[in-house]
């Protein structure tokens, strides 16, 4: 670990310089001017790059951060997402280094304010870091920034005036602080993972043939019993469903409508999945895209844990602490006392 207390904007560019593959940046404000020598990188290395920051109305106004910056990152091809309230600032490079401190990416954050950034680039602190991004990262696929929606804050704000008080305070983004509201009866269907497991965890992908034997229920949650037990640690929200035809998966990849992050989520799951398997079940398969809604401490498991896509409710696989019945046997169970207390 080191620690930089100047010439910052000299120091990160250039580990971006030296960047192979990916560059991720967290921070809540960006200059144009440091945006356009990212840019610049980005294009000469044609390397990928992510970024997540605050879509802050008042932050625009007060030039605090630049929507122009937004612009010529989005355009450049650069996957940038918006976050709620975020003070973070992360500067990821190639997975393998990293720089975190109190510096925005921004002209006064790099050169001006007195600011501080820590770089890592020992595996074990750097993979702590990773985690933490490509989580956030899973967590903002609905919130990606788009020129349509840059245009319309930009007609906003030029015509912003001091008597528009009201209109100010206006901020798009995921709010991650506020824990999303669920029935606790809903249901959640529970399948089993096998060896994909780790790519569900990695990629927050799922998928499974379309065939006779896959006729799952339709739910909103979705848990996956582990092998050997069938202990189920994370519920997750099932953001979308789409079918892919295996032949053709890169082609039907492309035509989808979700983030090109999320594309690649989806790319790269397939891609390591055929490193173990083939998708060699059916000729089409349908593919799941998820959001961890809960993790499961108290590792709940079947009595038995057999094949099949079964059914229980958040409330039960929250609160069980062991074996946990699905619906049928919870019905069943509960019809059985009934009959015995009517003898």
């Amino acid at each position: 670990m080191e620690l930089f207390r100047n010439n910052l904007e000299q120091e990160i560019f250039k580990s971006m310089q030296m960047c192979a593959e990916k560059i991720v940046i967290i921070s809540p404000f960006i200059s144009l001017n440091i945006a356009e020598k990212l840019v610049q990188i980005v294009k000469e290395k044609n390397i990928d790059c992510i970024i997540i920051t605050r879509f802050e109305r008042k932050s625009f106004i007060e030039k605090a951060s630049s929507i122009e910056a937004l612009r010529v990152l989005v355009e450049s091809g650069i996957s940038v997402f918006a976050l709620k309230d975020l003070h973070t600032k992360l500067y990821l490079i190639d997975d393998k280094s990293c720089y975190v401190g109190s510096a925005n990416f921004t002209n006064k954050g790099l050169n001006i304010n007195h600011e501080l950034l820590l770089y890592f680039d020992e595996e074990t602190e750097v993979e702590k870091l990773n985690s933490y991004a490509n989580k956030l990262i899973k967590q903002l696929d609905d919130w990606s920034i788009t020129i349509e929606r840059i245009q319309r804050e930009q007609a906003i704000i030029e015509g912003y005036n001091e008597t528009q008080k009201e209109k100010i305070s206006n901020s798009w983004g995921a709010d991650l602080k506020t824990e999303e509201l669920v029935d606790e009866k809903a249901y959640v269907l529970s399948v089993p993972a096998g060896d994909t497991i780790h790519l569900i965890e990695k990629y927050y992908v799922h998928a499974h043939p379309i065939s006779s034997g896959y006729n799952y229920s339709t739910t909103k949650y979705i848990t996956f019993r582990k092998p050997n037990g069938g202990v189920m640690d994370k519920i997750y929200r099932i953001n979308k469903t789409f079918p892919i035809e295996m032949k053709e998966w890169e082609s039907e990849i492309e035509k989808l409508d979700i983030p090109d992050t999320i594309k690649d989520s989806v790319a790269n799951y397939i891609v390591d999945r055929y490193k173990d398997f083939e998708f060699d079940k059916a000729p089409k398969y349908k593919f799941y895209l998820l959001k961890l809604l809960c993790d499961l401490p108290n590792e709940p498991h079947p009595p038995t844990n057999n094949a099949g896509g079964w059914l229980y409710t958040i409330k039960d696989l929250k609160e069980s602490t062991g074996q946990v019945f699905t619906i049928k046997q919870m019905a069943k169970k509960q019809k059985e006392v009934i009959d015995y207390v009517g003898r």
